[in-house]
């Protein structure tokens, strides 16, 4: 875990209130579903730092891809080229490889994009399903298809591209298609991960999933981001986000 001093080198817009910021920053070695903790600016509005998932770093250049959603990420939204940041990371636990046996599945939807689109190129094989309410909210459509030996599928609710539909619809169709073992990384909305976790119990595949929740320190001090697990409470920001989905106490 390093505290950098980060450099706004580009923040634009690439789909509906969705932005790619890259940063010129020295951090350790990441691996997708870890995250990073952004100081926005140096007064103490807004006071905490905001979670921000890790897409790319190498080169001394760290992308992170986000959506527009409250004051935190408004602001995120405004920084320049120039601009100076502050990022903490990186922290909590990501996602395993996947065995040379298995084949992995990604899915992303919401503002879980950018740990799966990481977890997809660094694997580089396999297949991505990408779901959203309509094409408007899909970013970086080409770079996904780019990843060379992923195949990529598209689900949204308005049919306006790829399957009319969410993303565990597409997911269901895949694994009637595939032979086990199987293994599913996914990042979304609380509904499409409990849905894909019973998916891939169904069809015997391991699952891992990256958990979004509300943070305030992002290192295991305060325990502000408790999920509820079959050991126990756990803290997102340290023994994940990443969790294995068959330890999640899903609820009703």
């Amino acid at each position: 875990m390093e505290d950098c001093n980060a450099l706004v080198k580009d923040n634009r817009q690439v789909a509906r209130d969705t932005y790619l910021m890259t940063l010129a920053c020295e951090l350790s070695p990441f691996t997708p579903g870890q995250f990073l903790m952004l100081r926005l600016t140096g007064s103490c509005e807004p006071f905490l730092r905001r979670p921000l998932a890790i897409l790319s770093c190498r080169e001394g250049a760290v992308e992170l891809l986000y959506k527009v959603k409250g004051r935190g990420t408004s602001l995120l939204a405004g920084k320049q080229k120039g601009e100076e940041l502050s990022a903490l990371g990186p922290l909590g636990k990501g996602f395993s490889d996947p065995r040379p046996d298995e084949e992995a599945v990604y899915i992303a939807g919401g503002t879980g994009l950018p740990p799966i689109l990481a977890m997809a190129e660094r694997i580089g094989r396999g297949h991505m399903i990408i779901g959203a309410y309509t094409k408007d909210d899909i970013p970086l459509w080409q770079r996904m298809q780019d990843i060379r030996g992923v195949e990529i599928t598209a689900a949204t609710e308005d049919g306006s591209m790829g399957m009319r539909g969410v993303a565990t619809q597409a997911l269901d169709d895949l694994l009637k298609k595939l032979q086990p073992p199987c293994v599913i990384y996914a990042c979304g909305p609380a509904g499409m991960l409990k849905a894909a976790a019973s998916l891939a119990k169904g069809f015997g595949a391991r699952c891992e999933v990256s958990i979004e929740e509300r943070m305030a320190c992002g290192f295991g001090v305060c325990s502000a981001c408790v999920v509820r697990t079959t050991t126990g409470n756990q803290r997102v920001c340290i023994q994940g986000p990443v969790f294995d989905a068959a330890d999640i106490e899903w609820g009703q």
